[in-house]
């Protein structure tokens, strides 16, 4: 989430948000196992509040922001992991 600014959310953004997680949670409800957001500014955190009133408590709950390389290693191999996250994975998208 390096960059990001609650300058970019805007109605267009919220209603795709909003649109993308209702039909995930209507036709994919358990198609997300756990969710880390890392590197989120502190602008994301007002942007959260908003968004998070949409998903399922389910869903939420799946949901985890400002995670640190501790809590991503209990759930990644060191060598999964990127770099960048902390790991010893030096591959490139």
């Amino acid at each position: 989430m390096n960059g990001f600014s609650v300058g970019m959310m805007n109605k267009r953004v919220y209603a795709l948000v909003s649109h993308a997680s209702k039909i995930t949670q209507d036709n994919y409800p358990e198609s997300l196992g756990q969710l880390f957001i890392v590197n989120a500014p502190w602008a994301f955190s007002a942007v959260w509040a908003i968004i998070k009133v949409w998903l399922d408590e389910v869903t939420r709950n799946k949901i985890q922001i400002g995670v640190n390389k501790k809590k991503l290693l209990e759930v990644i191999n060191e060598d999964q992991l990127a770099e960048f996250l902390g790991g010893t994975n030096t591959a490139r998208l």
